[in-house]
């Protein structure tokens, strides 16, 4: 049910939320996918609110603060959209659950463990454990298809072709598979341990 004028709106509020709309629109990505009609109603019913408790003064039409409120709510669904696509990014790993699916496989608690063994001087297991955790976020940042990848071309050693026998995926997506782990690897500052 679309808001009107007449029905309790004037005009000029429906011109001005229209307006705006358009432009936040226009300079938002994440808004340019919203139906405009939605937009302008989610609007003025939030208007609709505000203005009950607004001190009416016939002489002056409130245009400056009825734009200020609907560019107030824009910016309060922008901030909501960009707070629920960043949540969808965020998974929850068990630290004991195994990077592949299988039973037996590497587990990020593997992965974080120390090996004191191997790095003797204090500095050089600091940056081991470091490592270790990038690597771990990098890790946890990927699909499973892809964890299962790195496993099978990392610690395995098994060719491209291999891998996309044993996954039956064509050996096309399993490079472009490739591609994002090297990128996820890129943005935690890892790219330059990837083999080539």
């Amino acid at each position: 049910m679309a808001l009107k004028a007449g029905e309790g709106l004037q005009r000029w509020e429906i011109a001005v939320t229209k307006k705006l709309v358009g432009e936040f629109r226009r300079r938002s990505r994440s808004l340019a996918r919203e139906e405009f009609d939605d937009l302008v109603q989610e609007c003025l019913a939030h208007w609709i609110v505000v203005r009950r408790k607004l001190a009416p003064d016939p002489a002056a039409p409130p245009t400056a603060y009825m734009a200020q409120v609907i560019r107030n709510k824009l910016t309060d669904l922008i901030r909501e959209q960009a707070a629920e696509k960043r949540a969808g990014e965020q998974v929850a790993l068990s630290l004991d659950a195994a990077l592949d699916g299988s039973d037996d496989g590497l587990t990020l608690a593997d992965l974080l463990a120390d090996d004191e063994s191997a790095q003797q001087d204090e500095a050089g297991v600091v940056d081991r454990q470091h490592a270790r955790i990038d690597i771990g976020r990098a890790l946890a940042r990927l699909t499973p298809i892809q964890r299962q990848l790195c496993q099978m071309l990392g610690e395995e050693g098994l060719t491209i072709k291999e891998a996309a026998e044993r996954l039956r995926i064509p050996r096309g997506t399993l490079y472009e598979e490739i591609k994002r782990i090297r990128r996820v690897f890129a943005d935690q500052g890892l790219g330059d341990y990837l083999r080539e």
